[in-house]
């Protein structure tokens, strides 16, 4: 059980200090104009009412991804082999990061949704943000708007993402360790 938590720590803990760095400074405010155009726009992209299910179309697939990489992990099979109750561990762990990190994500959407409008709006004129938000009324921009969440639980989307989390955990396990024997060499010279 200790290696699948050791495991588990290092698989989560590089994401985790590499979102953690410092956020960038806030620029200028954007002017109004723009900002309102902005706002019309993402409200179009991701209409209030279905910002819920959108988020889970998103981060259901990603959570399933995560949870079959992570149980390829050598280090993570091991466990398995040794404890039956290591792969329980591992799901109740992913059920609940996918439960508090949907949470998250949910209550953070109205600042995401703003931030989203006041860089859109720093970066296109009203014209523009029209021209976009003209083809989001169109039936082809509807069904982007409806359909682009579900491309990330289309397979070929799904596979590409999975290959990419197992040779990242694989990775990560692998200099981990490497850095625990250097850091084992270094006590060991005190």
């Amino acid at each position: 059980m200790k290696a699948l938590a050791t495991a588990l720590l290092i698989a989560f803990a590089a994401p985790a200090a590499a979102m953690a760095q410092a956020a960038p400074a806030v620029t200028q405010a954007p002017e109004p104009a723009r900002l309102a155009a902005a706002k019309a726009l993402i409200a179009k992209i991701m209409p209030p009412e279905r910002i819920d299910a959108m988020i889970d179309q998103m981060m259901r697939p990603m959570m399933e991804n995560l949870r079959n990489a992570m149980a390829q992990a050598p280090q993570l099979q091991a466990a398995f082999a040794k404890d039956p109750k290591a792969k329980g561990v591992l799901d109740t762990f992913v059920d609940e990061e996918l439960r508090h990190s949907m949470a998250l994500t949910k209550s953070s959407m109205p600042t995401m949704m703003d931030a989203m409008a006041r860089a859109y709006a720093r970066r296109f004129t009203v014209a523009q943000l029209n021209d976009v938000s003209t083809f989001f009324d169109t039936p082809s921009g509807k069904l982007y708007a409806e359909q682009a969440p579900t491309i990330m639980a289309d397979p070929d989307v799904l596979a590409a993402q999975r290959a990419v989390m197992e040779k990242s955990i694989r990775g990560t396990m692998e200099r981990a360790q490497a850095m625990v024997a250097k850091l084992a060499a270094e006590q060991d010279k005190k």
